[in-house]
């Protein structure tokens, strides 16, 4: 049987200019596509690519299909999508244009952790931080004798307590007589003082009181975003992230980040989903509404949808063999042990001491779940498991523009890498998950997502 993979052109061939190149496009398919037979030959005159496979049991999706012009340095965008689907051209994001903000690509910038407000929005614990008018006030300590400043940074004298409350968002700086540059960051009441003046560092700020809620003296339990239980929680307190939370089953469920989880005999990291009413009485998270809600935003309304089901994909997929015909991975490399190491989704990043964003923390975890992110190949605002009742779970996929984008993936950081060279490229794509009448909006690898039917319009 003969299957035939049309990955129509039609309104790109100007875009990418066809016939306008002396050397010759080629094209690049999966592996296991490479026994099937290419006809470019009425592309330019009909602007159609056919691939002809022979093999009657296989089955793929034109997204893994990708015409190359060996001039170009980088493709800026990838023409990947299934025809059927009008999905637009994918945007593709240099990694340091990442997380700044860019439409729903970060709702937070990272700029805004380099000015000194590394949590502006997390959900913080109102025993140690008080919100008022919009800003959040760390119960802090400073030490004796410490002066503090007016507007000007001039001097008002010396503080008469060591306990205080600081804005952390609210900062000047100013150059010393040495020409080095200090910082002074804001106590409520009062004015400015040096932030070298607070005992507290902005390290154990961050992982400290003021972000965990104690857990009632008992049993609890971590939940996926169906209601499905993981396993137990593991842990006397939980940081929150940045307030989300939602109904399941009539009850209010806050997201817990970072976590652990004992399943069986085992503990693991994890993040998902608690009872408000496993929270100490007198902890209620305090946070940003307005931020919370922006964290899930719908796309148009007229826009259309194509469903996938969402398998959460194989973190060690092959992708062929080298040449001394060892396995090579898609989204990481045998070490020279033979164990699997994942590529980074940053670049620079150090192998050992920093496990975190991995290429394969945005598929299928150990426990079969998978996280749905607010932005790209960062912050999870979401976890469901894969396999369970009322399964498989279905993804909406956005056909915006800007629903659908390309990053690179990098070596991580170590004797024989620099860190820094791009060694693949993985999709992200938008959309929701529909659970009762509840649409989590979000981020999800393509790779994650087998594909169910054509488009259709939301509802």
């Amino acid at each position: 049987m003969k299957k035939i993979l049309n990955l129509a052109l039609i309104g790109y061939c100007g875009l990418i200019g066809f016939g306008q190149t002396e050397k010759p496009w080629t094209v690049k398919t999966p592996p296991v596509l490479n026994h099937c037979k290419s006809n470019l030959s009425s592309a330019f005159a009909i602007n159609k690519f056919v691939i002809q496979c022979k093999d009657a049991g296989f089955e793929t999706e034109t997204n893994q299909i990708h015409l190359i012009e060996p001039t170009r340095e980088k493709p800026k965008k990838h023409f990947a999508q299934p025809a059927a689907s009008d999905f637009k051209s994918e945007i593709y994001i240099p990694a340091d244009k990442r997380h700044q903000g860019l439409s729903r690509f970060d709702l937070i910038p990272f700029t805004d952790r380099k000015k000194g407000d590394p949590d502006r929005y997390r959900a913080v614990n109102p025993k140690y931080v008080k919100r008022e008018n919009g800003r959040y006030y760390f119960a802090l300590q400073v030490r004796a004798d410490t002066h503090y400043f007016d507007e000007n940074l001039q001097d008002k004298g010396v503080l008469l307590e060591t306990n205080v409350n600081v804005d952390l968002t609210q900062s000047k700086t100013a150059k010393a007589i040495d020409n080095k540059t200090l910082k002074y960051v804001f106590i409520k009441d009062k004015g400015y003082i040096l932030s070298s003046a607070l005992v507290q560092t902005s390290s154990e700020i961050k992982a400290g009181r003021w972000f965990y809620f104690p857990i009632k003296v008992s049993e609890h339990n971590v939940y996926d975003g169906t209601g499905i239980m993981r396993g137990r929680l593991a842990a006397d307190s939980v940081r929150l992230n940045y307030g989300l939370q939602k109904k399941i089953k009539g009850e209010i469920y806050y997201y817990a980040f970072s976590t652990k989880l004992k399943i069986n005999n085992e503990t693991i990291g994890a993040s998902g989903w608690i009872k408000a009413s496993a929270i100490e009485a007198g902890n209620d998270p305090q946070f940003d509404t307005d931020f919370v809600k922006k964290m899930q935003m719908p796309t148009a309304t007229n826009d259309t949808f194509t469903k996938y089901e969402i398998t959460g994909g194989n973190p060690q997929e092959a992708a062929g063999k080298d040449a001394n015909g060892a396995v090579k991975f898609k989204f990481g490399y045998a070490d020279k042990n033979g164990n699997f190491i994942a590529y980074k989704v940053l670049p620079k990043i150090p192998l050992d001491g920093n496990q975190s964003i991995a290429s394969t923390d945005y598929l299928k975890r150990s426990d079969a779940v998978i996280n749905l992110g607010f932005n790209v190949a960062g912050v999870s605002n979401d976890t469901f498991r894969i396999n369970g009742a009322k399964r498989p779970l279905i993804f909406h996929r956005s056909s915006e523009r800007d629903a659908t984008v390309v990053i690179d993936l990098f070596y991580p950081k170590d004797a024989a890498h620099d860190g820094e060279k791009v060694v693949a490229q993985m999709i992200f794509v938008y959309g929701y998950v529909a659970v009762g009448n509840d649409k989590r909006w979000g981020w999800i690898p393509l790779d994650a997502l087998k594909l169910k039917s054509k488009k259709a319009r939301l509802k």
